[in-house]
């Protein structure tokens, strides 16, 4: 093909290239704004109520062995922090009360989670924490970290 040929041709390669990279990055910011607010929607995973109902099961059951700062203090945050939801769910539920794990309901042990959850800091929303263990992997414990001594 004659070189004045081509050129037409590489033209509109370079337009179609051009528009569809600014097309992109058009989207690029929408993107970013979806992954902010579904970060914000995680953060926000659980109701006041659930998290009031795991203050009472908290009170009449784990304080007999832990206080709030073992669920919120440095050695708490190291270990939980970043980690699902699910796992930390997990291992009060089969592991608390000590000598008797597994004895309360789905529910309080989620009521639990809650308010721990709220005890760090993770402010409620209007949508309810769901026990379904997909529903609890999808969302991390991003805790604030301890404030510095």
């Amino acid at each position: 093909m004659p070189r004045h040929r081509s050129l037409p041709i590489l033209l509109l390669a370079s337009v179609v290239g051009a528009s569809t990279a600014a097309a992109s990055a058009e989207r690029a910011p929408d993107s970013a704004r979806r992954r902010v607010s579904r970060a914000l929607d995680t953060v926000k995973a659980y109701t006041e109520e659930q998290a009031t109902a795991g203050q009472a099961v908290f009170t009449k059951v784990c304080a007999e062995c832990h206080e709030t700062k073992d669920v919120t203090g440095a050695d708490f945050k190291t270990k939980w922090g970043g980690r699902p939801v699910f796992a930390l769910f997990e291992q009060i539920r089969t592991t608390m009360p000590d000598g008797n794990p597994g004895t309360l309901s789905r529910d309080e042990y989620l009521a639990t989670v809650t308010y721990i959850m709220k005890l760090n800091g993770l402010p409620a929303g209007s949508t309810p924490l769901a026990s379904d263990s997909a529903a609890l992997s999808a969302i991390n414990l991003d805790v604030p970290p301890s404030s510095p001594r």
